[in-house]
């Protein structure tokens, strides 16, 4: 299945082939991303990394950071 996912961070948008039933987490092994350095949107709320995703889909994907 495919999905497209949108990187705020650098304005890029990506197109991403995933096998049915993966779940967003597996979007961000694909993009060799940590889930505890962003936030996952899906139609502007954000998901958990445990969710489903559904062919088609669009993705925000938000990175986040912290420090003192």
């Amino acid at each position: 299945m495919n999905v497209t996912v949108k990187l705020l961070r650098n304005n890029e948008t990506r197109k991403i082939k995933l096998k049915s039933g993966s779940k967003a987490e597996d979007v961000l092994k694909k993009m060799n991303l940590r889930p505890d350095t962003v936030i996952i949107m899906c139609e502007k709320q954000p998901i958990p990394v445990d969710e489903e995703i559904k062919e088609g889909q669009d993705l925000t994907i938000l990175q986040v950071s912290s420090g003192g």
